[in-house]
């Protein structure tokens, strides 16, 4: 941003809800705060890779001796309570704003995950220390993005909500060193890199956040004088039920496609094309580097040119998918270029806090981002174990990847019948 383009924002005020009166420093600063609690947030997605390995120890070996079977339903059910939590949060901000949201949110996710250290053999204890986690991780998104997009004016906002998506990459590469270096002996030391930071996130939140709770009683003020009340039955009205229903299923084929493949890729390669484990998570790092760069250029040109735009970028995952397909056991630098190229894409999904926020009146934006990108979560939990049932009865590991091929294309083009958001005037 250059010096003029600052001053004129400043002086005007340009497309700014929230904090209209702050200097740019102010308003980064603001968005750095929030930061910590995005990237945290995402980082807390990798306690399994913490703990499993004590999890299914033996107790002899300093292990709880958990079957393999619990510790994948401790962690599929915090995945699982992201969708209330991401309903009761949303219904929480358009009451008391966003900003207290975020900050009860934050400190929620920090003790919620401190709780098993109470007694860390109780496998009963770590499913509810799990599932309030992962119902606390739910209000995340709706809240952070939001407030982002509410202190900047919209040609910032799809780059900054990149940013906030980007650190899932960044959060994935971080957990490894941090795990690589203290080793499943500090397992109890990895817990609380989850837990502390959240807790200073929530202090800068409440220093440097201009706080939302006027704008909030105003919304509330002005859904009264229309005969309505801030909720999911009043904001999914009208066309936007349909708009509403559409971006559902986006994430969904998002979610879907992307797991579908993600999850699957190192056992192709270990079991199909007998390549080393070493090998195949070097193929695979490829593929989260990508998606770090990728998420912040697409958020660029839905900036620049579209919130749309990337819609090519979900087109050309499934080419990518295709060409993985294509590739040969002895191919080790192709297989890394396309796994690089195929991350590369899926960062399509870096504006969509923007997107999402925009779609629907100003009113709704503690709820609309929130419900229409984790609501898909709904789905592909429902279809990702269809598909794996497909994949074993038809045509093993590859006919998994075919059906990602084809989800990335029909979330494309599902995306290109939604409406285009970029310099257009939202309904109050």
């Amino acid at each position: 941003m250059s010096i003029s383009q600052a001053s004129t924002i400043e002086e005007s005020g340009e497309g700014i809800i929230l904090g209209r009166e702050r200097t740019n420093a102010q308003r980064y600063i603001a968005f750095g705060s929030i930061l910590v609690i995005y990237f945290f947030y995402c980082y807390n997605f990798m306690v399994g890779t913490f703990v499993k390995p004590t999890m299914i120890a033996t107790i002899e070996n300093g292990g709880f001796a958990f079957t393999m079977q619990q510790t994948e339903s401790i962690f599929a059910i915090m995945s699982f309570a992201t969708i209330p939590g991401t309903l009761v949060f949303g219904m929480m901000s358009s009451k008391i704003g966003k900003k207290k949201t975020l900050m009860v949110v934050a400190m929620m996710i920090a003790a919620t995950t401190l709780l098993p250290l109470l007694d860390p053999a109780n496998y009963m204890l770590w499913k509810i220390s799990r599932f309030s986690t992962g119902f606390a991780l739910g209000g995340v998104f709706g809240t952070a993005v939001p407030l982002v997009t509410e202190m900047f004016p919209q040609a910032y906002r799809g780059k900054l909500a990149a940013i906030l998506t980007s650190t899932f990459s960044i959060a994935m590469i971080f957990a490894g060193k941090i795990y690589g270096l203290l080793g499943d002996a500090n397992w109890r030391m990895l817990i609380l890199t989850c837990v502390i930071p959240p807790i200073i996130g929530t202090i800068l939140v409440y220093f440097n956040v201009p706080d939302d709770s006027e704008n909030t009683r105003n919304a509330i003020a002005k859904a009264k004088d229309k005969g309505e009340k801030i909720n999911y039955f009043s904001m999914y009205k009208g066309k936007y039920l349909w708009i509403g229903i559409g971006v559902i299923l986006l994430s969904g084929a998002n979610f879907t496609a992307y797991s579908a493949f993600s999850n699957n890729s190192t056992t192709y390669l270990k079991t199909v094309l007998g390549l080393s484990a070493a090998t195949a998570g070097g193929i695979y790092s490829m593929q989260g580097w990508g998606q770090l760069i990728g998420y912040n250029v697409w958020g660029f040109f839905a900036d620049k040119f579209g919130r749309k735009v990337p819609l090519i970028g979900m087109a050309l995952s499934g080419v990518m998918v295709y060409a993985y397909m294509q590739i040969g056991a002895e191919n080790i630098s192709t297989f890394e270029i396309v796994s690089l190229l195929l991350g590369f894409c899926i960062g399509f999904s870096g504006a969509w806090g923007a997107y999402y926020t925009e779609l629907f009146p100003k009113r709704f934006s503690g709820l609309a981002p929130g419900i229409s990108f984790n609501g898909g979560r709904i789905i592909s939990t429902t279809a990702l174990p269809m598909i794996a049932s497909v994949a074993v009865t038809v045509a093993g590991l590859q006919s998994i990847f075919q059906i990602s091929m084809f989800i990335f294309f029909a979330g494309a083009v599902l995306w290109a019948f939604l409406p285009e958001t970029l310099n257009r005037v939202r309904e109050e």
